[in-house]
């Protein structure tokens, strides 16, 4: 990990060359020779850091840790110069005059900074040869050749595996296990029963669970389901509120269920009468599962509780003596080959010709070698398997043999974890700094692949390409990170790029330990650290409290994350019940008597920091003094208790991202929006800017008010020419005109929500917003205006949502023609007429329908050769609904009706036993029937999510959204 270190150092010293090559006078002899040194000492260290791994030199370890010592003082020393430098830049919104009177005030210290800039170097110099001098001293210089497993060119990512990052995780073996846990759920009596899936970790029990709880014949028996991953360190009461949120959204705001016992009692209300299904994925903690279970009710209706646990079966047993044990085992070896080959060459064998080249007449003969060879490596874990195949997919065949030489061992475990250290090894340098940050996120969850990027970018860790953003070249290194097995493609986003990613636990204590090792970053409940002066990235993971204190100080921290218990609000206010439980009876300050803020007294201290992304802390003021840290590039605050921000922000000069979602943050300083880095600003109801400056970078303005009503504060939307993803409500009639200037030059535009007043028709029937993937509009669509011959200009929408459009005939047909639209989501009144018709002409892409409350809507008119491609489709609600085919039998086009239908899911419809097709005796109707699933309304989440696969994390907002 040291040569990532040197990496990131290297990088930095490149971009002062370019960047502040005036500020470099006098000093960039001593830059460019350290420069050089490091260099070479990059090109051994990698190999040294594997060698320290092994224990192959005691005098290995010290030289990698020295080594990265210095490599960590250059960046402290480059922080520092800049930080003093920057003092003009700093005093941003001061007259121009007072500006260069600083400046020339300034001139002395300058000279005087440079001239200790130029000391420390040589310091630096010195320490660099006295270590290059201990090499040779002490003999350390025993490297072998460029291990076969070992990248070659550690700043280079490979380019033959980001193809395969979207392969399908499909099961293989494990069919009697599938049969005998699908036959416990279901054939185990009335009683409410638990089943406990157990195994090694690796051996792929979350994956065939999965694989049961979202098939056919489980979502028909049950009423209702969830599943939840469920972290350490986390409250029983917590655990069973996000299994009620899971259950029914809607009714978990309705109800203060935040007083202890409340949880319990609404869980036995809601389920006493179901017949429910709870997956808990990861929980190993016996007090947690005695509580959990006690919290869950017990009926004659055969509920059914799963506990996913890695714990062994006697530890399983004890902890649940009642409950069936089902213990997964490793695959044989002819389902171990079948995995390693898709993996390797992919689902059709596309990567077959890469790989062996010239050399593919000996497929057969190779292959056979080389699964015997995997299988005696992997003893048929499917977790090694997989990695091992990320390795290998990289490599040609002729290195095959020595990679898997490399690995041979009678140490089973052993071999795992050489498996795991040698796919780390092979990593370019800036993805092994990307793969070491999973380390801090909580284990056992899933992360949003745009807050990782962004975190990525803010710590400095994407190389920049020529006609690339940063947030492009952050989603190929987590493709990269996919293909070679090292994080778990959760989800796709419909632009087909990654959505959401999990890392397997046990790669996930492996990052911990390189990153520990590496003092890349410290994970800890509290910030009560032994040793607060060496600790440059800090992340804080504490789910039983929503306050810690905090007066350390770090003086050399780069990065301090953490994940707090979130406090659970009734209509805007904090339940004191869940605070006295948390913390005990505090004394009353005057009026605001039951809280207690963190000051956020420890980040001024915190001079060089890059990173601030605190969530769930409870915060209500933000010290002035943040404005002075310059170095700051990522900037998230979210607690429902903080309503502002200081003014001073604006001095965050270098700031990329500020994320205030999920507070009551209404607006920032104007000149805030004079800030050239910002990329990404994510709020709940912040204010537009009257002005702005031109933000050429900025991608993101998500959870925006429009509070203007001449509709000014649009306009300044016009300067972020490169906008991505845009999402503003309050808009009402005053600020349509303006908005549709704006369209005109947002042409970068792909994800809009709009949300107001009489939505005109017009504004998508210019010329604009051609590169817009998703629509979404929530209000009253206006048609008045609307031509014959007007047509939309949005040819590449892939998914339009609606609700309480209140849209007619006319504007169905419309958006039926748009060419590349596959999802189509006609949510609660989105639609005011009482027959809606699909004609032949339109949605001839459309995979995936949605309907749901749509009340007014006794009729739905499908003709012959309209939504021809429909895979599946969401009826909910519509409690007047028929189906009506127009058409006879045997009519071209009729005959192969719906061809790809898959599934069709349906809930609170009017007729219980079957949809109603006329005519009735039709065989497109029996096919809707055969391939209809009836559902519970609860449950109608997991059905309306774009592909069906959803997994709730315990902290379910705060990991999935934005």
């Amino acid at each position: 990990m040291a040569s990532a270190s040197i990496t990131f150092v290297l990088n930095r010293l490149g971009e002062l060359a370019v960047k502040e090559a005036a500020l470099l006078s006098g000093v960039a002899d001593d830059i460019r020779l350290l420069r050089d040194k490091l260099e070479w000492l990059q090109t051994f260290i990698q190999e040294a850091d594997q060698e320290r791994r092994e224990g192959a030199n005691q005098y290995v370890g010290l030289w990698v840790r020295q080594t990265r010592d210095v490599a960590h003082e250059v960046e402290d020393v480059l922080d520092e110069f800049l930080r003093r430098l920057d003092h003009d830049t700093l005093r941003q919104g001061v007259p121009a005059w007072r500006r260069w009177l600083d400046l020339a005030a300034s001139c002395t210290t300058q000279v005087s900074v440079r001239h200790d800039l130029s000391e420390r170097m040589e310091g630096i110099k010195k320490r660099l040869r006295e270590i290059s001098d201990n090499v040779d001293k002490y003999n350390i210089r025993t490297f072998r050749p460029p291990a076969p497993g070992a990248s070659s060119s550690a700043n280079n990512s490979t380019v033959n595996t980001v193809p395969a990052w979207d392969e399908g995780t499909d099961v293989f073996g494990f069919k009697d296990e599938k049969k005998d846990l699908e036959h416990r759920l279901l054939n185990s009596g009335d009683t409410t029963s638990v089943i406990s899936l157990v195994g090694e970790s690796g051996t792929g029990k979350s994956t065939l669970a999965w694989e049961v709880y979202d098939s056919r014949v489980i979502r028909e028996h049950f009423d209702v389901r969830a599943w939840i991953n469920v972290p350490t360190q986390i409250r029983d009461d917590d655990i069973l509120y996000f299994i009620y949120k899971r259950l029914c959204p809607n009714e978990a705001y309705e109800q203060n269920i935040s007083i202890p016992g409340k949880v319990h009692e609404a869980l036995s209300m809601y389920l006493k009468d179901k017949c429910y299904l709870v997956m808990l994925d990861g929980l190993v903690n016996f007090s947690n599962w005695n509580s959990i279970l006690h919290g869950l009710p017990k009926n004659e209706k055969g509920s059914r509780v799963m506990i996913i646990t890695r714990l062994e079966d006697k530890e399983a047993a004890y902890a649940n003596p009642k409950g069936g044990l089902l213990n997964i085992k490793h695959l044989n070896k002819e389902e171990s080959s079948s995995l390693f080959c898709h993996r390797v060459f992919g689902a059709n064998n596309q990567f077959k010709g890469k790989i062996f080249g010239s050399r593919i007449s000996e497929f057969n003969v190779q292959m056979e070698k080389a699964c015997e060879g995997m299988f005696k490596i992997t003893h048929g874990l499917p977790l090694a398997i997989v990695v091992l195949a990320g390795l290998l997919r990289t490599k040609s065949i002729s290195e095959w043999e020595e990679v898997l030489k490399k690995l041979e061992s009678d140490n089973e475990p052993k071999q795992v974890k050489k498996i795991l250290a040698l796919s780390f090894d092979d990593l370019p340098s800036r993805l092994k700094s990307c793969f070491l940050y999973f380390a801090g996120m909580p284990e056992n969850l899933i992360y949003n692949a745009r807050r990782l990027v962004r975190l990525w970018a803010a710590e400095g860790f994407l190389k920049p390409k020529k006609a690339m953003t940063m947030e492009d070249i952050g989603q190929n290194y987590l493709k990269e990170l996919i293909s070679r097995g090292m994080i778990r493609l959760v989800k796709r986003d419909l632009n087909g790029g990654v959505w959401l990613v999990a890392i397997h636990d046990r790669l996930h204590a492996f990052a911990q330990a390189e990153a520990h090792e590496a003092s890349f970053l410290e994970v800890h409940d509290n910030a009560d650290l032994l040793a607060p002066g060496v600790v440059r990235r800090l992340h804080l993971q504490n789910y039983t409290e929503t306050y810690i204190p905090m007066g350390t100080t770090f003086p050399k921290m780069r990065s301090i994350l953490g994940d707090f218990a979130e406090e659970r609000t009734q209509n805007g206010q904090t339940s004191f019940s869940s605070i006295v439980r948390a913390h005990g009876p505090l004394k009353k300050q005057g009026n605001n008597s039951d809280l207690r803020y963190h000051a956020l007294h420890f980040l001024p201290a915190s001079k060089f920091l890059r990173v601030i992304d605190l969530r769930g802390l409870r915060i209500k003021k933000v010290p002035g003094a943040i404005g002075d840290m310059i170095h700051v590039r990522y900037l998230g605050l979210r607690s429902r208790s903080l309503a502002e921000l200081p003014s001073s922000i604006a001095r965050l000069i270098n700031l990329q991202t500020l994320d205030i979602k999920r507070t009551e943050v209404k607006k920032v300083a104007q000149a805030f929006w004079e800030i050239p880095t910002l990329r990404h600003v994510v709020a709940n109801m912040l204010g537009l800017p009257k002005s702005a400056g031109v933000l050429n970078n900025m991608q993101t303005l998500t959870g925006f008010l429009c509070s203007d009503p001449s509709g000014n504060d649009i306009k300044p939307l016009q300067n972020m020419v490169y906008l991505r993803y845009l999402q503003i409500s309050g808009l009402d009639q005053r600020h349509w005109a303006t908005l549709g200037e704006v369209f005109q030059k947002l042409e970068s535009l792909m994800y809009l929500h709009l949300a107001g007043k009489d939505i005109p028709f017009k504004l998508f029937t210019k010329f604009t917003l051609r590169r817009l993937q998703i629509l979404e509009l929530l209000g009253k669509i206006d048609t008045s205006d609307v031509k014959e011959d007007d047509q939309y200009t949005l040819p590449n929408v892939t998914r339009i949502v609606l609700k309480l459009s209140l849209a007619d005939q006319k504007f169905i047909d419309k958006i039926g023609e748009l060419p590349s639209l596959m999802e189509l989501v006609l949510s609660k009144d989105s639609y005011r007429e009482e027959k809606l018709l699909f004609s032949d002409k339109g949605f001839n892409n459309v995979t995936s329908l949605v309907m749901d409350n749509l009340t007014r809507v006794s009729e739905w008119i499908i003709r012959p050769m309209s939504i021809p491609r429909i895979q599946k489709i969401v009826l909910s609600g519509c409690s007047k609904m028929e189906i009506k085919l127009e058409g006879k039998e045997g009519e071209e086009g009729l005959e192969g009706l719906m061809g790809d239908l898959k599934e069709v899911v349906v809930c609170n419809m009017p007729h219980e036993d079957s949809i109603v097709v006329k005519p009735t005796n039709s065989a497109f109707g029996e096919k809707i029937n055969r391939v209809a699933i009836k559902m519970k309304s609860e449950d109608i989440t997991d059905a309306m999510q774009r592909d069906g696969r959803w997994r709730t994390g315990m902290i379910a907002g705060k990991m999935y959204e934005d």
